[in-house]
């Protein structure tokens, strides 16, 4: 079992496995996906300052560790704005409308449940 964890933390930790997701409004670094785990991704993001990303996800819940930037989230079920700054982490539900807007760049270590295949962009809705 060991040499199995070891084998496959390796495997994992190698950037070359990880999918690196580049847009004009934000990169991405799946670093955990579906090929590795089931239950659940991990992915290092990171918005660009003036930013604003209308989303709202079909089929999976989100936390989020903000690691670095300003910013902020309006949740459009209780119609509220939220600060987001290091040390910040917040949770999206399934189906909770969200926009995110980036004062800075603004940096998070994202976990998504269950896993996301990690090389599929946001759709017009800003759904996976």
């Amino acid at each position: 079992m060991r040499e199995i964890c070891h084998e496959r933390h390796e495997t994992i930790r190698n950037k070359n496995n990880c999918i690196n997701l580049k847009t004009a409004s934000f990169t991405s670094l799946r670093v955990v996906t579906k090929k590795y785990n089931s239950l659940f991704s991990i992915h290092d993001t990171t918005i660009y300052k003036d930013e604003i990303l209308e989303l709202c996800y079909r089929k999976n819940e989100e936390y989020v560790y903000i690691i670095e930037g300003e910013g902020e989230i309006y949740d459009y079920n209780t119609q509220k704005n939220y600060k987001l700054e290091p040390n910040t982490i917040y949770h999206v539900s399934e189906n909770d409308k969200h926009r995110l807007t980036a004062k800075t760049n603004l940096r998070g270590i994202c976990i998504f449940t269950p896993a996301c295949r990690g090389d599929i962009e946001h759709d017009e809705d800003g759904s996976y």
